[in-house]
């Protein structure tokens, strides 16, 4: 009878530890900081703007490249995403949102929009994000950006032209604060480049 009044107890015991070995093995919550680049530094240019409406499409890209993953490149060509971070847009939408606000502010296109917009546009920018990354290979890390852009006229449903563009801007520091400005800053000049070269070719 003794024997048989501990058995409740031991079960109990049991039931308990049993609970809490499974709460142990449940994956946690995801928590990351989120960040965005910082508004565009480009300023209105010293020429009449252009008579040609321009619309901006997200580029293609890779599946790591097309998320809002911080992208690494490491020793031996290794990409990883930078740990507790997240950029506030898949890496596409950043580029072009920011590329975006490099051109309203220089004033170089009499309207802007993007691919959802309802803008019956002369141009169209698209192409292919190949690398939006920083780059640690180096004793001094970079932002780098490489983007195969196309060039399409949509009165006469053509591409009109292509090139690559290839930009990298030292990090001030290894942090996510510091990658986020370089890259705001490499985006910056690749919009610069592309402005020169979209107007060589209207």
């Amino acid at each position: 009878m003794k024997h048989t009044a501990h058995l409740p107890a031991r079960l109990v015991i049991l039931l308990a530890v049993t609970l809490v070995g499974a709460c142990s093995v449940l994956p946690e919550p995801n928590r990351y900081e989120l960040y965005r680049l910082p508004p565009s530094s480009l300023n209105e240019q010293p020429v009449e703007p252009s008579a040609t409406s321009l619309v901006i499409r997200a580029p293609r890209a890779d599946d790591l490249t097309s998320s809002n993953r911080v992208v690494v490149l490491r020793e031996g060509q290794r990409l990883s995403a930078w740990s507790g971070i997240r950029w506030s847009a898949p890496a596409p939408e950043l580029w072009r949102d920011q590329v975006l606000d490099a051109f309203h502010n220089t004033g170089a296109f009499r309207t802007l929009g993007i691919r959802d917009d309802n803008l019956n546009a002369d141009l169209a920018l698209s192409g292919h994000l190949r690398a939006f990354l920083v780059d640690q290979t180096r004793a001094t890390p970079r932002a780098v950006i490489r983007f195969d852009a196309q060039l399409v006229d949509r009165r006469e449903d053509g591409t009109r032209a292509t090139r690559r563009f290839n930009v990298s801007e030292p990090l001030a520091k290894n942090t996510p604060t510091a990658a986020a400005r370089a890259m705001g800053t490499a985006t910056d000049r690749m919009a610069e480049q592309l402005l020169d070269w979209m107007a060589s070719e209207r």
